[in-house]
């Protein structure tokens, strides 16, 4: 489960929830303090149906209360029959709309699972990726994605821009990899008629057209220093001037950066600092190998053909399953493409799969004996052990946690797989 929704007043009622209140003043606050801390939480409040007084407390308590205490909740405060609205402010928003109350709960539900849905995958490293977008919902600071080129750094943008507080407002980017350095400045800033040979007109950089919106910029870490100089007096002092102009523009704008560069000089550390208030670092694909049969099905269907993973040719899911995907997710795009258009996947396998794995193993194992005394029969099960552990970590979540589809995949007995999950301490999450 992402998220858990709680509701509150009588037009509220039929909405699907964790728990209901009839009224603001029957929620018990310490119920909600004490939600499970890995889970977020929803709150749809009908604020036609609470006391102005009650729900004044209630701000009050999201803005300074429920901070405190970690504990992720977000609030909607719904105005239905009303003259449309929308206002943010830290942990909760105001959204007014001429439908009834639970129309627009409904219509924010849907936007959200819709754009949760564009990141396919049920892995482990999806579903935190999923949790962070929405706790980010509420977030109006800038963020940097860090992943290799291909892992989907664009689309994750895009849908935290689409759940953010100004989801309704303009959004843009910018490959600063793909646009030579001396034309990035004129993209990103614009220039005034007249400002070098060529300008004929005035134009409006991406800055200013994202205005009350989101810019993000990708690759950034190709960005040459003194842009990045530029880039930072903008989130800093909130203007900038255009090229050839004297005079400054106020700007508000949420930069959502990435870069597939982690090392230190390739920004600014001033720059850094002020662009990474929050780090998500979005996995490679070989690291979630279990989401490539969903992604090769939502790539077929979204093609329109019939055709899904479990139907192709054994070699060919063997294949897909076996490569390491240097490219990530557009590199697998790209495979199926060619296996659509000419029956068949061309490839060159690299070195780094398994069977490199296994020979770092044996001379790891080779190590171990000549350092440590320890027999090749005690690292290999030492290494059995691990893998095993590993795998239960990853599938029993993914396959919610059932005990017959584990066994079947492990090839043991519903009773051993329970006896292995007690020896490496792995549980179930109690129900509240």
């Amino acid at each position: 489960m992402l998220y858990k929704t709680i509701t509150v007043g009588e037009t509220l009622k039929k909405l699907e929830s964790h728990k209901h209140f009839s009224k603001i003043n029957e929620v018990d606050f310490d119920y909600l303090v004490n939600l499970a801390k890995d889970e977020p939480t929803l709150l749809f409040i009908d604020s036609a149906q609470s006391e102005k007084s009650t729900l004044e407390d209630w701000l009050y308590a999201f803005t300074n209360i429920i901070l405190i205490n970690n504990s992720p909740i977000r609030a909607f405060l719904l105005k239905g029959n009303s003259k449309k609205e929308n206002t943010f402010k830290n942990y909760y928003r105001i959204i007014g709309d001429n439908n009834p109350p639970e129309t627009i709960a409904r219509k924010l539900l849907t936007m959200i699972e819709k754009e949760l849905s564009r990141l396919s995958g049920k892995s482990r490293s999806i579903i935190e990726l999923k949790k962070m977008l929405i706790l980010s919902m509420f977030y109006e600071g800038s963020v940097l994605f860090l992943g290799e080129t291909g892992t989907g750094k664009n689309l994750v943008s895009e849908i935290m821009a689409k759940l953010s507080p100004r989801w309704d407002k303009p959004f843009y980017s910018l490959n600063c990899a793909a646009i030579p350095d001396n034309l990035i400045e004129s993209e990103l800033f614009g220039y005034k008629k007249g400002a070098f040979t060529g300008a004929t007109t005035d134009k409006d950089g991406l800055i200013e057209q994202a205005h009350e919106g989101t810019l993000f910029l990708d690759e950034i870490g190709d960005m040459p220093q003194n842009l990045q100089a530029k880039i930072l007096s903008v989130t800093e002092n909130r203007e900038f001037f255009k090229i050839g102009s004297t005079k400054s523009k106020k700007v508000n704008v949420r930069f959502l950066t990435a870069t597939n560069r982690t090392e230190d000089t390739v920004l600014r550390n001033d720059l850094r600092y002020r662009l990474s208030a929050i780090q998500i670092t979005i996995p490679p694909l070989r690291d979630r190998k279990s989401d490539i049969p969903v992604i090769v099905d939502n790539i077929l269907k979204n093609k329109g053909y019939l055709l899904r993973f479990e139907s192709l040719p054994e070699n060919i899911r063997k294949l897909l399953l076996d490569y390491s995907y240097p490219g990530n997710v557009r590199e697998l795009i790209n495979m199926i493409e060619e296996y659509l258009a000419v029956n068949n996947i061309m490839y060159f396998k690299d070195i780094k799969g398994i069977d490199q794995q296994i020979k770092t193993l044996a001379n790891e194992a080779i190590t171990s004996y000549v350092t440590d005394k320890k027999t090749y029969r005690n690292f290999l099960e030492s290494i059995h052990d691990r893998i095993t552990k590993e795998l239960l970590d990853i599938r029993f979540p993914e396959l919610e946690y059932n005990i017959k589809m584990l066994s079947e995949e492990f090839g043991l007995t519903p009773r051993r797989i329970r006896d292995l999950l007690n020896k490496h301490d792995i549980k179930k999450p109690e129900k509240e």
